[in-house]
């Protein structure tokens, strides 16, 4: 009895004995990989930023990741593989291990594993991004590149006036772009050096920055930053080889009354004007307006305006001039230009008619192109030389350059001259005028004509004693006869065959309906 209930006992025991064990295999968890990442641990961190499993890290140079590993046994083996490369092997033999690891990458995505074996094998994997490609520029002016292609080291251009421009190519914005331009001077001593520094900020996918350059050559580093720090640099050279003459635009007179001329104008030059000089041609006598000792950039030196003035003399051979226009290159504009000296004032007259009846003399015009100090208007009786009359025309404290005037002077009708006295700057000027006499034959024959062409003209409105102008040279009285009111200077005597047949002026009246001609004509020596 006591061996029956023994024998089923053991065979229970080691049933129970055996689901124990299973169970305790099932806890530990040997070969199944979510029990195996609960025993063995790795922690990375790269700068700061802990790696993840799958994830991804952006890095801007080779970074130094700080790799942590635990376990619950000893730890054998681990590895650290950069695409699927071993790069670092590590045997700790302990259950606890920390190192920091340079990651030496290959730019754009790096793909970073590390791998640890206890008991069992334990990874991380994950993307470290290595974004170390700074700033590039294809260059489209003063010439042209390729994304990858730098400039040149030389390049030459005609103009001290240029523009550096391109397109921007950068996985990070630009924030800011440097342009420093250095023109050396004779040497490359620093005292001989000008820089000028521009700076664009934020300029998006493209930049155009204007440069001036000097004559020579000029150093360029234009250095191109992005949000992330990085930076690209570029270092060239570009020469000016200036061959082009400055221009000018000059406003000269071409004449002057008084001693002096206004000489004025612009010269204008692509690199920079040096020299500008009005020289004279007879005596190589110069007048330097601007001046420069050296081929530095100077934007205030691009255009020169100029006003100056020349002394003038009375010779004009002596009143012929050059301008001369020097650029930093050597390069010259040559004009030559001649002045010419007319000092003495310009008369117009514009009215010199003589009234007979009047015996008077009316005398207009106009004084210019002179410093008028003073002008004296005469008749002077050309059978005695007697004077006789005198205006002062002009008079003043201060000078003047035109002057009109119109007067009525005495007069003997024929017999008269005008005289104009004109003072000025340099002296006194005489200009005579001689007075229109229409004669007195020409008058009355075209009295006659007039009046026969229109017999309905009747000379009521000259029966009211009005004075007869000088083109009649007659006075008619209040009847219908005619008066001859000429003196012995003006109709033949009597009894004088030869004298020339002078027509006198006659009437017209109506009578009886018709037209009735009333006087009498002077005609050979006769009264007919």
């Amino acid at each position: 009895m006591i061996l029956k209930t023994i024998v089923p006992n053991r065979i229970h025991c080691r049933l129970a004995l055996c689901f124990v064990l299973c169970l305790v295999f099932l806890s530990v968890g040997v070969g199944a990989g979510s029990v195996t990442a609960q025993e063995t641990t790795i922690n990375t961190t790269v700068g700061g930023d802990r790696l993840i499993e799958g994830g991804e890290t952006v890095v801007l140079d080779d970074p130094t990741a700080n790799v942590s590993v635990t376990s619950d046994t000893a730890i054998d083996l681990i590895e650290i593989r950069i695409d699927d490369e071993i790069r670092h092997t590590y045997r700790p033999n302990a259950t606890t291990f920390k190192r920091s690891v340079p990651l030496e990458l290959d730019p754009n995505e790096n793909t970073v594993e590390i791998i640890a074996r206890a008991d069992s094998v334990t990874s991380l994997k994950t993307t470290v991004n290595k974004n170390t490609a700074s700033p590039r520029v294809k260059y489209s002016s003063p010439f042209s590149t390729s994304i990858k292609g730098g400039p040149e080291n030389e390049t030459s251009v005609s103009g001290g006036q240029v523009t550096l421009a391109g397109t921007l190519h950068t996985v990070s914005k630009v924030e800011q772009i440097r342009v420093e331009r250095t023109h050396i001077h004779d040497g490359d001593d620093e005292s001989n050096k000008a820089r000028k520094v521009h700076i664009i900020t934020n300029p998006g996918e493209s930049f155009s920055q204007s440069l001036l350059l000097g004559s020579g050559t000029n150093e360029i580093e234009a250095r191109y930053t992005d949000a992330a720090g990085r930076t690209n640099t570029d270092r060239f050279n570009i020469t000016v080889s200036d061959a082009a003459t400055p221009t000018a635009n000059l406003d000269i007179q071409t004449e002057s009354y008084t001693d002096t001329a206004r000489i004025r104008g612009t010269i204008q030059d692509e690199t920079k004007i040096g020299r500008v000089a009005v020289e004279r041609a007879s005596n190589n006598g110069s007048q330097i307006l601007l001046a420069s000792s050296d081929t530095h950039p100077d934007p205030d030196r691009l255009s020169y305006e100029f006003e100056t003035t020349v002394d003038l003399y009375n010779d004009n051979e002596d009143n012929r001039f050059k301008l001369v226009a020097e650029d930093a290159a050597g390069n010259k504009k040559t004009q030559t230009f001649a002045i010419d000296y007319d000092p003495d004032p310009t008369v117009s007259i514009t009215e010199n008619r003589t009234n007979r009846t009047a015996r008077t003399v009316r005398i207009a015009g106009n004084i210019s192109e002179a410093n008028i100090d003073r002008v004296t208007l005469e008749t002077i009786d050309t059978r005695s030389g007697e004077r006789l009359d005198l205006i002062r025309v002009y008079e003043a404290g201060t000078p003047t350059t035109a002057i009109t005037f119109d007067h009525t002077l005495d007069a003997v009708p024929g017999e008269t001259i005008g005289k104009l006295l004109i003072e000025y700057d340099r002296g006194q000027y005489t200009q005579t005028v001689t007075p229109i006499v229409r004669s007195q034959a020409n008058t009355t024959s075209q009295a006659v004509e007039n009046e026969t062409s229109n017999p309905d003209l009747v000379s009521e409105n000259k029966t009211n004693n009005e004075p007869v102008s000088d083109e009649e040279n007659t006075s008619v009285s209040g009847t219908d006869s005619v008066t001859n009111s000429s003196t012995g200077e003006d109709m033949p005597a009597d009894g004088d065959a030869s004298a020339t047949p002078t027509l006198i002026p006659i009437r017209m009246r109506d009578a009886l309906g018709g037209t009735v001609i009333v006087g009498a004509v002077y005609l050979f020596g006769h009264w007919v």
